[in-house]
């Protein structure tokens, strides 16, 4: 056993003691001159990891990041593609209905792959100036590739935006060909949630009937800070980037998630994800999923479940955003293995004495 908890959960995450301090050192004005070093440090570490020209960075959860983005989508007065295949992309179209954007939507089963040249098609046929979509969709663990559809919208002459707050940080991401991308501290970063993030390489446009509050061009005209923000979270933000993008823990998430994926696809288990997957969505018999989740409950490692996605459909989420050491991985890859086994053996054995 571990004397800690080890969190693959998809939020919220794995952090470090380092970020832990942080989040508890005394606050600092968000006025101060202290307060304008630590929010510049983290906003240019942003744009350097991300090879983006901008990054705003807004109190509120991811949801709120997508919200000011579509906002800026909107800004653009013309007609958009929207990418849905899962539950994520499905809330980014029921975004975009509430505001009223003028779009038409691309919406498969859930885990299903996009179709480039069906996608492809509906450029080019129609007067599409924009697409969006979601590169990590949560809920299933499914890769969409952003690399292609970026390609796509430069050949098409079609801007790209991206939500990318279950990828940014938890794998590599150059944004630098989208236009505008989200992300958020609690996600693969690793940092405490609570702060939105918008990356991007377009100039922020404004009118009156925006709402100030998801107007991130009157980000810019005051200096990136307009309103209360909690220094804690931008220093947590700040230390965990430091810690969490570098070779050493891009490597261990790779080892690992390839490990984590042999285990599952071995037992049929994961029929959504991929070795490069940070988010396992993991399907059993619907009458052994609680004997598994005790099971790695019992061995301390945390996964998602509680969602309203994953209960309407009896699943289980394993997701690989936080900070870790080698040791909580291996440890839990074990228990997972451990857990796999102990469940089907004893599902056999009931079978067997029916």
């Amino acid at each position: 056993m571990i004397s800690e908890r080890i969190n693959l959960s998809t939020g919220p995450v794995n952090i470090s003691r380092e970020v832990r301090k942080a989040l508890s050192a005394p606050a600092i004005s968000h006025r101060s001159a202290a307060f304008r070093e630590l929010f510049n440090n983290t906003s240019e570490l942003l744009c350097r990891t991300f090879s983006v020209h901008q990054a705003f960075i807004m109190s509120g959860s991811g949801t709120l990041a997508n919200e000011a983005m579509l906002y800026q989508v909107k800004m653009l007065g013309s007609k958009g593609l929207i990418l849905s295949n899962g539950e994520f992309g499905s809330r980014l179209l029921r975004q975009a209905e509430r505001i009223s954007l003028d779009f038409v939507k691309y919406e498969l089963d859930w885990g299903q792959s996009f179709n480039l040249p069906e996608i492809t098609a509906m450029l080019q046929a129609g007067d599409i100036k924009w697409l969006l979509f979601c590169h990590c969709e949560t809920s299933t663990g499914v890769l969409n590739d952003l690399d292609a559809l970026a390609a796509l919208c430069s050949s098409c002459n079609c801007l790209c935006f991206v939500d990318c707050i279950s990828a940014a940080g938890a794998m590599p991401l150059n944004l630098s060909k989208v236009s505008m991308a989200t992300a958020s501290s609690g996600k693969g970063l690793a940092a405490c949630s609570g702060l939105a993030l918008i990356l991007s390489n377009i100039s922020p446009q404004t009118d009156n009937r925006m709402p100030l509050y998801y107007d991130i061009a009157y980000y810019s005209d005051k200096c990136q800070v307009p309103f209360t923000i909690s220094s804690n979270l931008i220093d947590a933000l700040y230390v965990s980037m430091q810690q969490k993008i570098t070779a050493h823990q891009a490597g261990l998430i790779h080892q690992y998630c390839h490990q984590f994926f042999a285990i599952l696809n071995t037992y049929d288990l994961a029929p959504y994800s991929s070795p490069d997957s940070r988010v396992f969505t993991i399907i059993f018999p619907e009458d052994r999923l609680n004997a598994f989740i005790h099971q790695m409950t019992d061995k301390q490692v945390a996964l998602s479940h509680e969602s309203e996605y994953l209960k309407k459909r009896t699943w289980t989420q394993l997701a690989v955003f936080g900070y870790y050491q080698e040791e909580q991985l291996n440890y839990a890859a074990n228990a997972l293995e451990q857990s796999i086994q102990s469940v089907l053996d004893v599902k056999k054995h009931q079978e067997l004495f029916k």
